[in-house]
């Protein structure tokens, strides 16, 4: 057979079947949204229903009990000065398996908030600690929440700089490889966070717990925060937008799209306090398609969103908002004696 061919006249079929792709996920997306609306009452009625299907959605670990087997900890003391205590901890959750992160407290064993301090991508916990000097975007909001009197740990996931940081890994590979057995990383790592919350609780000086994070680490805290009840107040930062319009893998399961998108999400958290903060000038997210899906959140809610729920837009790009009122509000919350 003879045939040859310019490469360039194949390529409208190929753009036209590119195109009807694009048009057949987007039908199929406003499907789901539509099919969402339908379950918005009953989400807000039956919340722990839905954090379980939620929690079947990002697959196992979350998907069985979890024992409150106390985790084998490796303490190193890095700093002692009279009003801070730096620590790095390294937690067994199982065998050959751990991870670790630094721990910021105040040296009396007075009970105080405890926060989650969660870095985003491309971050480590001695980058937001200031281990290296500047804080980066995260605009020093470890040292602004422990100086608002909480004790603080600030955990490493599986999103450090390889170049900067090492060692290399690859963690879409890894997400897929758990999610053919029935996991994902966003499970893993969930379910190790909540293992270390579990050998908190026990501290004598860890009061309320709370939680805040910067873009990845806002995911996580909207994640874990929705899953795990003893998160009483929290700050989603630089993340909370329509997640149809950022697809990312690991941030991606199979029908989720049928039952959450990040306004069900949030609502899990409800009647604790989320404060949710975007920058105008955000270039990983746009600020717009955050209004309308706080919008949407609002509807689900029926807008009773005053007592537990504010969603900020701020004059910032991609960082930590550098006002201290939602982290003075969310201290003030974890203050009170009963806390839902």
């Amino acid at each position: 057979m003879k045939f040859e061919e310019e490469k360039h006249i194949s390529e409208p079929y190929k753009r036209q079947y590119l195109e009807g792709l694009g048009k057949l996920v987007g039908g199929l997306e406003q499907q789901a949204l539509q099919g969402r609306e339908a379950v918005w009452k009953d989400m807000m009625a039956n919340k722990d229903t839905y954090r379980r299907k939620f929690a079947e959605l990002l697959g196992w670990p979350l998907t069985q009990k979890r024992e409150r087997i106390p985790c084998k900890v490796f303490s190193q003391r890095l700093v002692q000065e009279p009003d801070c205590i730096v620590e790095r901890l390294q937690f067994t959750i199982w065998e050959g398996v751990t991870m670790t992160g630094l721990l910021i407290r105040h040296e009396e064993n007075v009970k105080r908030p405890f926060v989650l301090v969660q870095h985003g991508g491309l971050g480590t916990p001695e980058l937001i600690a200031g281990a290296y000097g500047s804080t980066s975007n995260y605009n020093d909001m470890l040292e602004r929440i422990f100086r608002q009197g909480a004790n603080v740990f600030a955990p490493q996931l599986l999103l450090w700089s390889k170049e900067q940081y090492k060692p290399a890994y690859d963690r879409e590979e890894l997400d897929a490889r758990l999610k053919n057995v029935g996991s994902s990383i966003t499970a893993i790592e969930i379910y190790f966070l909540m293992k270390i919350l579990d050998y908190f609780e026990k501290q004598p000086w860890v009061g309320n717990m709370g939680m805040v994070g910067l873009s990845y680490g806002g995911f996580y805290t909207q994640l874990l925060s929705a899953l795990d009840t003893r998160i009483k107040a929290a700050i989603s930062c630089s993340y909370f937008c329509d997640a149809s319009h950022w697809v990312r893998v690991d941030w991606s399961f199979r029908d989720i799209a049928q039952s959450f998108g990040e306004a069900e999400i949030a609502c899990l958290v409800h009647p604790r306090k989320l404060f949710l903060e975007i920058g105008n000038e955000d270039n990983l997210f746009d600020y717009r398609k955050s209004i309308k899906e706080y919008e949407r959140l609002c509807r689900i809610c029926e807008n009773d969103t005053e007592d537990w729920l504010e969603f900020t837009v701020f004059d910032g790009n991609h960082e930590f908002y550098q006002e201290d009122r939602h982290i003075e509000r969310l201290m003030d919350c974890l203050c009170r004696e009963n806390v839902f």
